[in-house]
């Protein structure tokens, strides 16, 4: 038999049972839309950090007070309460130990609070950095201004909104350079606006406002104890990374703190440290989606598996007139692996068309994926390879028919 009598007898076949065959399809599809989906969804999340470490640069380290308890501690502007219990703090004196380390270039201090945010008739409950302006210099790769400028040495109530805090925080009043807003009750002037910085990963810093650190102290002080730093943001000297600098802080501070290493109430983060976390995180999240797939896709296979021996049931009398006719062992069952592998195929299609949709529609409220070619073609390759493989029992019994017992099967 030629191949385009194969293809046209075994598509002819499949017709005749089409409700049969779109059921079993469900069962492909779904798993091909997971595949896709989660796929496209976890590279897309992973390139977009990669981006984001990027702009950070290797040459950035935090360091912050270690935490334990539920709840979560972020720094954007939206964030909430932090629910955290603190299990060490940082102080003064702990900047001037890291000033001292070969390699470190520049050494930034932050503290926040959450208090009132007004401008003109309103006012809502946000988080407020304090920072050290030597802050700008460092992140100057990731942060820009829009319009205006920074703040300088010993300048006092001014503030520097980021681009979502300063034009949607109050709906249809943006607040621009030149603006007074109150703090705390306390009158500031507007005298920056960031550029946005536009990923989706992005939109607590968008919505950062930073004051000086010495005002920030007056605002927040009583929250704090003497000379406590909440977050310290180091710069690495030119040639150097986060390895070369990373144990001499961790013994400098233990020291300071009268704690071994081993005990520090400190986390020393890098952008490594960061991308091995979320990495990790990222995997094993992946892998349990990925086994979820595999059980629809068994599901689907097995449902490929009952079709086609339904179909081997209902054509024993056909089988038989084919071997009949000279059709060979090798004949009959290239038709019914043919006729499963076509059922994979249309699911890989349908699945991949879905999974398209699911992924634009969910990057229209910023969710990140990445979509490869490499997915395209394993979407194809992964469903119609499970077509063959649920096929093969089926087409390997209506193969082995005796063509005399086959003829009087009724």
């Amino acid at each position: 038999m030629k191949f385009s009598d194969l293809v046209n007898y075994s598509i002819r076949s499949l017709t005749k049972t089409s409700l049969r065959s779109y059921l079993t399809i469900i069962g492909i599809v779904i798993g091909v839309i997971a595949l896709v989906v989660i796929t496209s969804i976890s590279e897309g999340v992973q390139k977009e950090i990669n981006t984001q470490l990027s702009a950070f640069g290797t040459d950035k380290i935090f360091i912050s007070p270690s935490y334990s308890g539920s709840g979560s501690r972020s720094f954007g502007g939206g964030a909430g309460p932090i629910q955290s219990s603190t299990l060490g703090k940082l102080y003064e004196n702990d900047i001037a130990s890291l000033e001292s380390i070969p390699g470190i270039k520049s050494v930034a201090r932050c503290i926040y609070g959450r208090t009132g945010f007004g401008f003109r008739d309103k006012e809502i409950t946000t988080m407020i950095y304090g920072i050290d302006e030597i802050f700008f210099e460092q992140w100057e790769n990731y942060i820009s201004l829009e319009s205006g400028r920074f703040y300088g040495d010993n300048e006092q109530r001014v503030v520097v909104l980021g681009y979502s805090a300063a034009k949607e925080t109050f709906g249809n009043d943006e607040i621009g350079v030149g603006n007074t807003v109150t703090i705390n009750g306390n009158e500031y002037r507007v005298i920056g606006v960031l550029k946005k910085i536009g990923t989706s990963l992005s939109a607590q810093d968008d919505n950062s406002i930073y004051i000086p650190f010495a005002d920030a102290k007056d605002e927040f002080g009583s929250q704090l104890v003497k000379n406590e730093v909440q977050f310290i943001s180091i710069q690495l000297a030119e040639g150097y990374t986060s390895a070369d600098v990373q144990d001499q802080i961790e013994s400098d501070i233990s020291a300071n703190h009268k704690l071994k290493v081993e005990d520090k109430d400190f986390m020393v983060i890098s952008s490594d440290y960061i991308n091995n976390t979320i990495g990790a995180l990222l995997g094993t999240l992946s892998l349990f989606l990925l086994f979820i797939t595999l059980i629809a896709t068994f599901v689907g296979g097995i449902g490929i598996m009952n079709t086609m021996l339904m179909g081997v049931l209902e054509r024993v009398r056909e089988i038989g007139i084919l071997k009949a006719l000279g059709a060979t062992e090798n004949t009959i069952l290239s038709i019914f692996l043919f006729e499963s592998a076509t059922i994979g195929f249309i699911g890989g299609v349908i699945g991949l068309a879905i999974g398209l949709m699911i992924l634009f529609i969910a990057g229209e409220f910023g969710v990140p994926y990445w979509l490869r070619l490499r997915i395209f073609l394993f979407a194809f390759i992964f469903s119609t390879i499970v077509g063959i493989v649920a096929g093969l029992i089926p087409a390997r019994q209506a193969a082995k028919m005796d063509p005399v017992e086959a003829l009087r099967y009724e």
